[in-house]
């Protein structure tokens, strides 16, 4: 063994090791290598120079055919020497049309055609762009890249001023913070009467708070965000502890902690209070089966029980469950 293949022999096992990395990364190059490309890389040089005579001699073959009978065109198949193979139109279209044969002639005539436009004249009837379609196609697409930069510009303007309008909004509500304090007071002082209580087909939530109670404050969105989906359904009345005129009314509800949650039903009856903070669902619940005890009462059924039920203010005297206010015994304050 010659010192020389000895050596090919030790270079081509050093590179053993590195062939898993190298083999992946050579096949994603030859597949991104266009197809054309790799199968021109395939053959030799000699093959290559001989494909690349025989295709410049038939193309000056068909375009000297093309330019003495017009009445040929090029095929797209191939044959396997990967020549063209040129056939004849045929003799049905011998008969065309004399006024379009001499409306591309002086097509042709008027200006000099690229080889491209030719060919697709002659052979495929396709007429090539005049002067006057090519500064209207120019101007149709200068007009349609102006109106995209100006709708480009309208709607980087709108997201300007919509991204100001919420920086703005941000500072002001930083600025101008709405405490829970402020919720439970613009609740109270938009709550509706006691005298609604079983009178007006609705059930009822009647809220005890105060301002020193951090539990009524911390449930203030929960109940505002409720007043808010069942507004136009059910009645709310907050009625704040800390105020002696209200110390009847804690009585006749058997208030014993705030918030304290009185669940009403349409008929006037006292189902249940909550006490404490109360998650969204629990009184989403509570007030749909209340709903649905409404529409019962009006089709003479009976109740169904309330899904959640906490505290009992009446279970040592039951006949007091039963609510019924007049205006000329409460005199509360909006």
């Amino acid at each position: 063994m010659s010192p020389g293949f000895k050596a090919y022999i030790s270079s081509t096992r050093s590179m053993l090791p590195v062939l898993p990395t190298i083999l992946p990364l050579l096949c994603l190059m030859i597949l991104s290598l266009p197809s054309s490309s790799l199968s021109i890389s395939l053959f030799s040089s000699s093959t290559t120079a001989r494909i690349k005579s025989t295709t410049r001699s038939t193309i000056t073959a068909r375009i000297q055919n093309i330019q003495y009978n017009p009445r040929l065109y090029l095929s797209k198949k191939q044959n396997e020497d990967n020549q063209d193979i040129i056939t004849t139109v045929p003799n049905t279209l011998q008969n065309d049309d004399t006024s379009s044969t001499s409306t591309r002639t002086n097509t042709s005539t008027s200006r000099n055609l690229t080889l491209q436009e030719r060919i697709l004249q002659e052979s495929l009837g396709i007429q090539p762009e005049t002067p006057q379609e090519k500064e209207t196609r120019i101007k149709s697409r200068q007009a349609q890249i102006s109106q995209e930069q100006k709708s480009k510009r309208t709607n980087i303007l709108v997201a300007i001023v919509a991204f100001s309008l919420a920086i703005l909004n941000y500072t002001w509500q930083y600025t101008h913070p709405i405490t829970s304090l402020t919720l439970l007071t613009e609740m109270q002082r938009n709550s509706q009467e006691f005298n609604v209580i079983g009178n007006n087909g609705k059930p009822t939530i009647v809220d005890f708070w105060a301002p020193w109670c951090e539990n009524c404050k911390a449930s203030a969105p929960t109940l505002a965000s409720i007043e808010k989906e069942y507004k136009d359904r059910v009645n709310f009345i907050l009625v704040d502890g800390d105020k002696g005129e209200n110390w009847p009314m804690i009585e006749r509800f058997g208030v014993d902690a705030i918030p304290h949650l009185a669940m009403v039903g349409s008929d006037g009856v006292v189902e249940t209070a909550l006490i404490g903070p109360i998650p969204r669902r629990v009184l989403r619940e509570d007030l749909d089966a209340m709903l649905e005890n409404a529409q019962r009462r009006e089709r003479g059924e009976g109740k169904v029980e309330l899904p959640f039920v906490m505290y009992d203010a009446f279970r040592t005297r039951p006949e007091l469950k039963q609510l019924n206010f007049v205006p000329a015994i409460v005199d509360k304050e909006g």
